[in-house]
């Protein structure tokens, strides 16, 4: 591999890695935030189920009881998944990975080349791998020159990716929303 395209294999990994890690803690900071609000939705339904002020109070308070269990294995559950550690992972992987790109800004031996793709190659095994929306993020924020070739055949995989994430995110927030609409009626 020449040293040019060493250097920009090694620059996507690296960013790539980098939208890993601002993903997972973004995803971190909206689980939290979710927890949150569906704890406090869950008071104001068991409130509203004592004070009785829907009118299927009887299907009310089942909901409220499913929803404290519902929400209690989500939060144990999303916790386990420790998304600050394997951020905090790609964050070590990636300034290592820079080191790597920096160096290979200089002329360097033929030797010291294949050295650094040994370096490269064993990163890459010593950190899980990022998703492939973070690749497309990569190239999605790249400058005009890099992803000209690419962008074309990644793009709709790109916005589908956007799209489904913020719906996720949308239904989220909105459903105990209609829920209480529902329950209103």
């Amino acid at each position: 591999m020449t040293q040019e395209k060493l250097r920009d294999t090694i620059w996507i990994t690296r960013i790539s890695r980098v939208k890993a890690e601002r993903r997972l803690l973004d995803k971190n900071s909206f689980i939290q935030g979710i927890n949150i609000y569906y704890s406090c939705i869950t008071i104001i339904f068991s409130i509203c189920s004592l004070l009785e002020v829907f009118k299927a109070n009887d299907i009310l308070s089942i909901i409220t009881v499913f929803m404290t269990i519902s929400l209690l294995i989500t939060i144990l559950y999303l916790n386990s998944l420790k998304y600050e550690d394997i951020a905090r992972c790609y964050r070590d992987n990636y300034t290592d990975l820079y080191k790597l790109e920096l160096e290979l800004g200089h002329d360097i031996s033929s030797e010291r080349l294949a050295s650094i793709e040994k370096e490269y190659c064993e990163l890459l095994a010593a950190s899980c791998n990022h998703i492939t929306y973070d690749y497309y993020c990569t190239i999605h924020e790249a400058n005009d020159d890099f992803k000209k070739d690419k962008w074309k055949s990644i793009r709709h995989k790109y916005w589908f990716g956007y799209i489904w994430r913020l719906l996720v995110k949308v239904f989220t927030v909105l459903f105990p929303v209609g829920l209480c609409v529902l329950l209103l009626w």
